[in-house]
């Protein structure tokens, strides 16, 4: 058997597979080698599920044209504290402004410490938020007065936001320590659809997803298959997604109620019937 899971955030629709090989006994070197391979492979994958997140939480959030990409840079070199601070005033004003003008104000944020347009290291913000027309470069640099500001337009040039993510995830950040931060607004993905499919069966694409990229590598631990999608149609992906939801949904009730027979027969006592309260 194979695990697949599905997931969307926005435009982005993604397709993961994989199943498990069967590994033969190794000594000790091999188990190294093996592991040095794995933890790479899982800091690639790591980064890989990071720009996918961001990619998400963007798609379902902000619109390109009229919502903004906005540089928040320092004039000195601030403290922790100082900044912490800055950052807090710059939301409050933000979100009066927005409150006044009856919108919400949403943002995600990146902190960066490396040089900028060859300028010496200096801590700098980037932010994609929700614009106000007309009003958004003056509202900014009111709300920031501690060093340059840039607004620009939020731009889509590759599909689901993937350039602007892949920027905005270019510094690697020190071990936890968030890469991102965002206000507690924002529109969260829905949970994945997961479930157990067949070893011969692939990833098909959904009605309304156009396909944007697609990976497959077999190893000795097994197949593992990516799908990156576009949604182009929202109706009909809906549509797949709710019947998908209701088939995975008829097979746990069916597997909770295989397994129940299966504990019934071994005595009323079984773990799985306490522990389920029947």
């Amino acid at each position: 058997m194979q695990c697949r899971k599905e997931e969307f955030g926005g435009r982005l629709y993604l397709a993961y597979q994989y199943s498990y090989g069967v590994l033969c006994r190794q000594n000790s070197r091999e188990r190294a080698q093996r592991h040095k391979i794995t933890s790479e492979a899982k800091q690639k994958i790591n980064a890989l599920n990071r720009k996918f997140e961001m990619m998400k939480l963007l798609g379902a959030n902000f619109t390109p044209g009229r919502d903004l990409f906005v540089y928040l840079g320092w004039a000195y070199e601030p403290t922790a504290e100082q900044d912490i601070q800055a950052l807090k005033s710059f939301h409050r004003r933000m979100r009066r402004a927005f409150d006044k003008a009856k919108k919400i104000y949403r943002y995600l944020l990146v902190t960066e410490t490396h040089s900028r347009d060859g300028e010496p290291a200096r801590l700098h913000h980037h932010l994609v938020m929700s614009g106000l027309t007309g009003r958004d470069l003056a509202l900014v640099q009111q709300a920031w007065p501690y060093g340059n500001v840039d607004v620009r337009s939020l731009r889509e040039l590759t599909d689901n936001f993937e350039d602007t993510c892949r920027y905005l995830l270019k510094e690697r950040k020190p071990k936890g320590k968030r890469a991102y931060s965002t206000s507690n607004n924002l529109k969260r993905p829905p949970e994945p659809l997961k479930r157990r499919v067949s070893e011969r069966a692939d990833i098909h694409l959904p009605p309304g997803v156009k396909l944007v990229d697609k990976q497959q590598r077999d190893t000795d631990c097994g197949r593992y298959q990516i799908v990156v999608g576009k949604i182009v149609d929202m109706a009909a992906f809906d549509q797949y997604w709710i019947r998908a939801q209701q088939d995975r949904r008829r097979i746990m009730e069916a597997e909770h109620w295989a397994k129940y027979a299966r504990q019934k027969r071994r005595g009323a006592n079984g773990p799985y019937l306490a522990r389920n309260g029947v």
